[in-house]
């Protein structure tokens, strides 16, 4: 019972609380929920892991469409700016060169800051050089815009690979999208170019994959990378040099994604002068070869992710299929079928490993994401900066498509040797099985 205290009487403070609490509950509406935090607000972003994807793999298309939308327009671009075969293999060297001094400091900075800034610069970058890159024709102009397109689609890339890898369960699927969107960019570029030649000339066609650039700098600024407070990790680029699963990897990766787009460079040419095709009928063709891509880079990852092959196997067929692909396509005895089985297997064994790839690079106990990811990344880009230019230069000399691809073999060897030495290292540096 509940005494007035001027009587004296020790109040009962339980009974107090109790009974306040019953009053309050008359008070409150039935249908009152806890109002939402502040940084909540952050989850109603556009985050969710398919636009992630979807964004992502868009991107990863843009930047890809430069690595083979000069290919159609090689033989204009010699008659009207007067220049070699080799001078026209640098747009690609001068391209790789800008994406493989980029990958680890983009890693760096999506490591400490987020990958979602550096997409939006990245994007921004390539696609400004982009549109300026035809507006005067000179060689000298051409390739500084191409550096600048690498410099920004570097960023991107590792950037984007980054998000792909940060998906959880769905981590080894998105990795896989990603690599298939790199090859619908690539058959895109040799796809639509002829065309766009046949309507604008070759100034115009670049302008006009400029300007289609710009669509990603739109998407994202509404798309977020899905972290909701970033950790920055801790960055030791030495950790990575001194990686042996760093190297393996990386030198594998010369043999996949280096070879395939330094022939997917002269791909139109090689069809075009050893067939006899017409132009558009040869990038098509070369375009169908890339465009399988879209397929075998998701497979590689849904291979991986339900356990129906391991990486390191993986990664060693498409090897040994890229090297096979070459040598083939080496033979002077120009035949259909020849051409058919050495472009599928340069297509395929560019491809299907990819996951194979990124992801073991991702999950390092030493080395972070991001610079694993950039470094593995810039040991395959000598293919790609030494390949096609020295390709153009042998065909100069020599007229014939045997000598001119004689040195991409020794990359394909070396990516061999290394994809069988990759196993040994992964076992002692990842934190988990591949």
């Amino acid at each position: 019972m509940l005494v007035d205290s001027l009587s004296g009487a020790t109040l009962d403070r339980s009974l107090i609380s109790r009974k306040c609490s019953m009053c309050m509950s008359w008070f409150r509406p039935a249908n009152t929920t806890t109002p939402p935090v502040i940084g909540d607000l952050s989850k109603r972003k556009i985050s969710s892991i398919p636009v992630r994807i979807f964004a992502t793999c868009f991107t990863s298309a843009i930047v890809a469409v430069n690595y083979t939308n000069y290919s159609p327009l090689i033989a204009t671009m010699r008659a009207e700016l007067h220049i070699s075969s080799g001078q026209t293999g640098l747009l690609s060297t001068l391209l790789f060169l800008g994406l493989a001094a980029t990958y680890i400091p983009a890693g760096m900075i999506a490591d400490r800051f987020g990958a979602r800034p550096v997409l939006l610069s990245s994007t921004t970058l390539f696609t400004c050089a982009a549109i300026a890159l035809p507006l005067f024709p000179n060689l000298t102009w051409i390739l500084f815009c191409r550096l600048l397109v690498g410099l920004g689609s570097g960023g991107a890339f590792i950037a984007g690979a980054g998000i792909a890898a940060s998906l959880g369960k769905h981590a080894s699927l998105g990795q896989g999208l990603y690599g298939g969107a790199t090859q619908i960019g690539s058959g895109m570029g040799l796809l639509v170019t002829p065309h766009l030649l046949t309507l604008f000339g070759w100034r115009g066609s670049f302008l006009a994959w400029g300007i289609f650039s710009a669509l990603a700098i739109l998407l994202w600024l509404f798309v977020y990378d899905g972290s909701t407070a970033h950790q920055a990790h801790t960055i030791d680029v030495k950790a990575g040099l001194r990686s042996p699963s760093v190297w393996t990897l990386g030198l594998s990766h010369l043999g996949t994604f280096g070879l395939g787009n330094a022939i997917a460079a002269w791909l139109t040419v090689y069809l075009a002068t050893a067939y006899h095709l017409p132009l558009i009928l040869a990038a098509t063709f070369g375009s169908f070869a890339l465009l399988t891509g879209m397929f075998f880079r998701p497979l590689g990852g849904i291979l991986i992710a339900r356990g129906i092959m391991r990486a390191i196997p993986l990664l060693r067929m498409g090897t040994i299929m890229g090297f096979l692909g070459v040598s083939i396509l080496m033979i002077p005895l120009h035949t259909p079928l020849l051409a058919i089985t050495g472009i599928a297997l340069i297509a395929i064994g560019a491809t299907i490993p990819y996951t194979a790839v990124f992801n073991p690079a991702a999950h390092l106990r030493t080395v972070s994401k991001g610079v694993a990811q950039g470094m593995v990344s810039v040991l395959s880009s000598p293919t790609v900066i030494i390949g096609p230019p020295l390709i153009g230069f042998l065909l100069d000399r020599t007229d014939s498509f045997s000598w001119a691809f004689s040195p991409i073999l020794l990359f394909g060897l070396v990516a061999i040797i290394a994809s069988f030495l990759a196993q040994a290292a992964l076992q002692k540096e990842a934190t988990i099985m591949f």
